[in-house]
Protein backbone atom coordinates (compact mmCIF):
# COMPACT_ATOMS: atom_id res chain seq x y z
CA UNK A 1 0.00 0.00 0.00
CA UNK A 2 1.62 3.28 -1.01
CA UNK A 3 2.13 5.85 1.70
CA UNK A 4 1.19 9.40 0.85
CA UNK A 5 2.15 12.49 2.76
CA UNK A 6 0.58 15.78 3.73
CA UNK A 7 1.61 18.89 5.55
CA UNK A 8 1.82 18.89 9.35
CA UNK A 9 2.96 21.36 11.91
CA UNK A 10 4.40 20.66 15.31
CA UNK A 11 5.39 23.27 17.82
CA UNK A 12 7.84 22.15 20.39
CA UNK A 13 8.65 24.02 23.55
CA UNK A 14 12.18 23.11 24.44
CA UNK A 15 13.40 23.83 27.94
CA UNK A 16 17.05 23.16 28.39
CA UNK A 17 16.96 21.18 31.64
CA UNK A 18 19.65 18.67 30.80
CA UNK A 19 21.76 19.38 33.91
CA UNK A 20 19.28 18.46 36.64
CA UNK A 21 18.23 14.88 37.20
CA UNK A 22 15.26 14.34 39.57
CA UNK A 23 14.62 14.48 42.44
CA UNK A 24 15.00 18.05 43.72
CA UNK A 25 14.76 19.85 40.37
CA UNK A 26 11.60 21.87 41.13
CA UNK A 27 13.23 25.28 41.63
CA UNK A 28 13.93 26.16 38.03
CA UNK A 29 15.97 29.29 37.38
CA UNK A 30 15.38 31.02 34.06
CA UNK A 31 18.35 33.34 33.86
CA UNK A 32 18.27 35.18 37.20
CA UNK A 33 21.56 33.75 38.52
CA UNK A 34 23.91 34.51 35.66
CA UNK A 35 23.75 35.19 31.97
CA UNK A 36 25.00 32.52 29.63
CA UNK A 37 24.67 31.37 26.08
CA UNK A 38 21.06 31.30 25.10
CA UNK A 39 19.05 28.11 24.96
CA UNK A 40 18.30 28.95 21.32
CA UNK A 41 21.99 28.78 20.42
CA UNK A 42 22.48 25.54 22.35
CA UNK A 43 19.50 23.83 20.77
CA UNK A 44 20.53 25.04 17.30
CA UNK A 45 23.96 23.45 17.69
CA UNK A 46 22.44 20.29 19.17
CA UNK A 47 19.99 19.98 16.25
CA UNK A 48 22.68 20.53 13.61
CA UNK A 49 24.85 17.85 15.22
CA UNK A 50 21.91 15.45 15.35
CA UNK A 51 20.97 16.06 11.69
CA UNK A 52 24.60 15.53 10.65
CA UNK A 53 24.76 12.23 12.58
CA UNK A 54 21.51 11.05 10.96
CA UNK A 55 19.27 11.52 13.99
CA UNK A 56 18.18 8.69 16.27
CA UNK A 57 17.12 6.43 13.39
CA UNK A 58 20.10 7.36 11.15
CA UNK A 59 17.77 8.45 8.32
CA UNK A 60 17.96 12.24 8.74
CA UNK A 61 20.21 14.40 6.61
CA UNK A 62 21.28 18.00 7.30
CA UNK A 63 20.47 20.40 4.46
CA UNK A 64 21.05 23.92 5.75
CA UNK A 65 21.04 26.11 8.84
CA UNK A 66 20.72 29.88 9.07
CA UNK A 67 21.77 32.13 11.94
CA UNK A 68 19.38 35.08 12.12
CA UNK A 69 20.62 36.52 15.42
CA UNK A 70 22.08 39.61 13.74
CA UNK A 71 18.76 40.48 12.09
CA UNK A 72 15.98 42.31 13.85
CA UNK A 73 12.73 40.50 13.22
CA UNK A 74 9.40 40.89 15.00
CA UNK A 75 9.01 37.14 15.46
CA UNK A 76 12.32 36.81 17.39
CA UNK A 77 13.40 33.93 15.17
CA UNK A 78 17.02 33.16 16.00
CA UNK A 79 17.80 30.16 13.78
CA UNK A 80 16.37 28.21 10.86
CA UNK A 81 17.18 24.58 10.06
CA UNK A 82 16.29 22.29 7.21
CA UNK A 83 16.81 18.58 6.94
CA UNK A 84 15.44 15.56 5.10
CA UNK A 85 14.08 12.37 6.60
CA UNK A 86 14.23 9.17 4.56
CA UNK A 87 11.28 6.96 5.51
CA UNK A 88 11.83 3.36 6.55
CA UNK A 89 9.25 1.89 4.17
CA UNK A 90 8.87 2.78 0.49
CA UNK A 91 11.93 5.06 0.49
CA UNK A 92 10.24 8.44 0.57
CA UNK A 93 12.09 11.65 1.46
CA UNK A 94 10.29 14.29 3.52
CA UNK A 95 11.55 17.82 4.19
CA UNK A 96 11.78 18.91 7.83
CA UNK A 97 11.93 22.65 8.57
CA UNK A 98 12.51 24.08 12.04
CA UNK A 99 12.53 27.69 13.29
CA UNK A 100 14.01 28.33 16.73
CA UNK A 101 12.75 31.29 18.77
CA UNK A 102 14.51 32.68 21.85
CA UNK A 103 12.10 33.12 24.74
CA UNK A 104 14.75 33.94 27.39
CA UNK A 105 18.27 32.68 28.14
CA UNK A 106 17.06 29.25 29.26
CA UNK A 107 14.01 28.56 27.09
CA UNK A 108 13.40 28.31 23.36
CA UNK A 109 10.47 27.47 21.18
CA UNK A 110 11.07 25.43 18.08
CA UNK A 111 8.33 25.46 15.47
CA UNK A 112 8.67 22.73 12.93
CA UNK A 113 6.88 21.20 10.05
CA UNK A 114 7.48 18.25 7.83
CA UNK A 115 6.20 18.09 4.30
CA UNK A 116 6.18 15.22 1.87
CA UNK A 117 8.29 15.54 -1.24
CA UNK A 118 5.90 13.81 -3.61
CA UNK A 119 3.26 15.52 -5.71
CA UNK A 120 -0.34 14.93 -4.74
CA UNK A 121 0.48 13.70 -1.25
CA UNK A 122 -2.60 13.11 0.86
CA UNK A 123 -3.16 11.17 4.11
CA UNK A 124 0.36 10.41 5.32
CA UNK A 125 -0.62 7.85 7.99
CA UNK A 126 1.22 10.00 10.56
CA UNK A 127 4.63 9.99 8.86
CA UNK A 128 5.21 13.75 8.91
CA UNK A 129 4.40 13.94 12.62
CA UNK A 130 6.72 10.99 13.18
CA UNK A 131 9.50 12.80 11.28
CA UNK A 132 9.29 15.69 13.74
CA UNK A 133 8.71 13.93 17.03
CA UNK A 134 11.30 11.26 16.23
CA UNK A 135 13.92 13.91 15.58
CA UNK A 136 13.11 15.81 18.81
CA UNK A 137 12.98 12.66 20.95
CA UNK A 138 16.37 11.68 19.53
CA UNK A 139 17.89 14.87 20.97
CA UNK A 140 17.42 13.50 24.48
CA UNK A 141 16.16 16.77 25.95
CA UNK A 142 13.05 17.80 27.87
CA UNK A 143 10.32 19.16 25.60
CA UNK A 144 6.62 19.91 25.47
CA UNK A 145 4.66 19.83 22.25
CA UNK A 146 1.63 21.61 20.94
CA UNK A 147 0.12 20.90 17.56
CA UNK A 148 -0.89 24.13 15.81
CA UNK A 149 -2.31 22.66 12.62
CA UNK A 150 -2.02 19.61 10.44
CA UNK A 151 -1.94 16.34 12.36
CA UNK A 152 -4.64 15.79 14.96
CA UNK A 153 -3.59 14.89 18.52
CA UNK A 154 -2.52 11.25 18.81
CA UNK A 155 -5.28 8.93 19.95
CA UNK A 156 -4.88 7.36 23.37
Amino acid sequence: MPFVRHFSVLSILIAIAIGCQPPDCKNVDCGTCAPGKSAANKIYKLMIASFKKGGADHRYKFVKGSNLTTFKNPEKVQYLLQGVHHTKVHNYNDTVNIAIYKMDNSTSVAKGFSISRIAGAYCDYGQNYKNLVGFIKGLGIHYKQRILSGCPNPQS
